[in-house]
């Protein structure tokens, strides 16, 4: 069975493999999403425009398995050569309670982009207030996770008695919104701006100053503050590598004109990017990236 095991990685290294001239190193992308979401749409932008750079790699790989626990239980053990790979702060905190046991500890590699994204509560007709008037707020499902959390984090703190529906996927909840099936809905960036451009409001369930977590001006509930983290890590190298391929991201996101810029709809140099990437990383952001993974640890 480890026979075949290994042969299947082999095979699946050859045919994503990506040649270059007077190389260096070589470098895998290695998504730990599904085939087709997010992580994979950003690690295939991430491969194409890492083919700009030639001569920095010998090879680069992008192994795309669709699955978690292959990725990170599987495959990342077995590679041993540089490896970029994407984790969530939600997929950590799943993994830790009741998951497959693929968890990633991103201080042990060198986190090289970090993507923050705050939850937005949101609403259509302007005369409500989510504080004061109690209704119905949807939200990704399951019913009892980390958005319902801070939605019972409202209750709790302003005395609303707001009630949660979960529906499959902030989309969903965004479209009964409009259709009156709900007050408020708890959705993800971009969900936000599509929710502004046909006309409701949102506010950021951060800590700025037009937030949900502001307006708790007694309680300062910290499950208010509902935020997803990626974190992407580079593993198996040393310091001067790994500050190499931070440069080489953070020139991709502040080009206009590269695949990942195209993912984004916007470069970060504008300020237009749907994601705000950092790339310069210091102690407070694996303060940040555990605290959302205990907002997003639901037991």
């Amino acid at each position: 069975m480890s026979y075949i095991k290994n042969t299947v990685l082999c095979l699946i290294l050859v045919l994503a493999t990506f040649s270059f001239a007077n190389a260096k190193d070589d470098l895998t992308l290695l998504n730990t999403g599904g085939k087709t979401g997010g992580y994979s749409q950003q690690s295939l932008a991430y491969y194409t425009d890492l083919a700009k750079y030639k001569g920095d790699f010998s090879i680069v790989q992008l192994v795309n398995p669709g699955n978690k626990c292959v990725a990170v239980k599987s495959l990342l053990p077995k590679i041993k050569s540089p490896v970029l790979v994407p984790w969530g702060s939600d997929m950590e905190a799943k993994q830790r309670v009741d998951g497959c046991g693929a968890t990633v500890d991103i201080t042990k590699g060198t986190v090289v982009r970090f993507v923050e994204k705050y939850l937005y509560v949101c609403q259509v007709n302007s005369k409500l207030d989510i504080t004061r008037n109690t209704g119905k707020i949807g939200h990704n499902a399951p019913i009892n996770g980390p958005q319902a959390k801070t939605i019972m984090a409202a209750n709790s703190s302003f005395g609303t008695k707001h009630k949660t529906i979960a529906y499959d996927g902030w989309g969903a909840a965004i479209i009964a919104l409009f259709n009156g099936e709900l007050d408020y809905a708890v959705v993800s960036p971009p969900g936000n701006a599509q929710v502004e451009a046909k006309g409701g409001s949102c506010m950021p369930l951060s800590r700025s100053d037009d937030s949900l977590f502001a307006k708790d001006t007694k309680n300062q509930n910290a499950d208010l503050v509902a935020s997803n983290i990626d974190a992407w890590v580079v593993y198996n190298v040393d310091a001067k590598q790994a500050e190499a391929l931070r440069s080489k991201l953070k020139k991709i996101h502040f080009d206009c004109d590269t695949a990942m810029s195209k993912w984004q709809k916007g470069c970060d140099s504008k300020g237009t990017a749907i994601h705000n990437s950092e790339f310069d990383i210091n102690k407070s952001h694996f303060t940040r990236w555990e605290d959302s993974v205990t907002w997003n640890t639901i037991k």
